[in-house]
């Protein structure tokens, strides 16, 4: 992979913060401790890889498994989608270092609640599978409650920019969106080519 840590994956609103983000996180860090983003966008394969973590194969089901170690996630990426599986990716993870080296837990983790004063929702918060490194943004920022539009939105502004767009910004990634993207990109579907030529051409939206 040589997009999971890339930031022009990330949702514009959040790839547009990012440096204040860490920034800010930093700053509460111990003496001799960085952050850096270490993950963003995740394909649904990637999800599922993830959630085999941790749990064996059995009886037609993924089963929590001591034997294959600690459970890394709940979410499959295929029944149902993790917020890294949009693209644009709705959330990103930080890692902590000492002298170059991951630190893999640390209780300077706790730190990175900082982000939420950027109106983030920070993965410590959670109140089953505690997830320190992770920060995401809220559902519906754009369209209430509805991240699929809140994605196409972004996907629309790009077309627009490219001027095979000329419908509503609504986020409804129809027909005319889906020609508007072929036109654009040569591509069928919102996929990394498809993001990779538009990003490479009109940059980082800001929103």
């Amino acid at each position: 992979m040589n997009y999971d840590r890339d930031p022009k994956y990330l949702h514009p609103y959040l790839a547009n913060r990012l440096q204040p983000i860490t920034d800010a996180i930093q700053a509460k860090l111990e003496p001799g401790i960085t952050c850096k983003l270490i993950s963003a966008h995740r394909t649904p394969g990637d999800q599922f890889e993830l959630y085999k973590k941790g749990r064996t194969f059995k009886n037609g089901s993924w089963v929590r498994s001591k034997q294959h170690g600690s459970i890394v996630t709940n979410i499959d990426g295929i029944s149902k989608k993790s917020m890294h599986n949009h693209l644009p990716c709705l959330a990103f993870d930080i890692g902590l270092f000492k002298d170059g080296k991951y630190l893999g837990s640390h209780t300077d983790y706790k730190k990175i609640a900082e982000g939420k004063t950027f109106n983030l929702k920070w993965g410590g918060d959670w109140a089953g599978l505690v997830d320190q490194p992770h920060l995401e943004m809220h559902a519906g920022l754009y369209f209430k409650s509805n991240l699929e539009k809140d994605s196409g939105y972004i996907w629309q502004l790009y077309l627009q920019k490219a001027g095979t767009y000329k419908g509503v910004l609504d986020g409804l990634f129809g027909p005319a969106s889906l020609k508007a993207l072929k036109e654009a990109t040569g591509e069928d579907q919102r996929n990394l080519k498809a993001w990779d030529k538009l990003y490479a051409k009109y940059g980082l939206l800001v929103v």
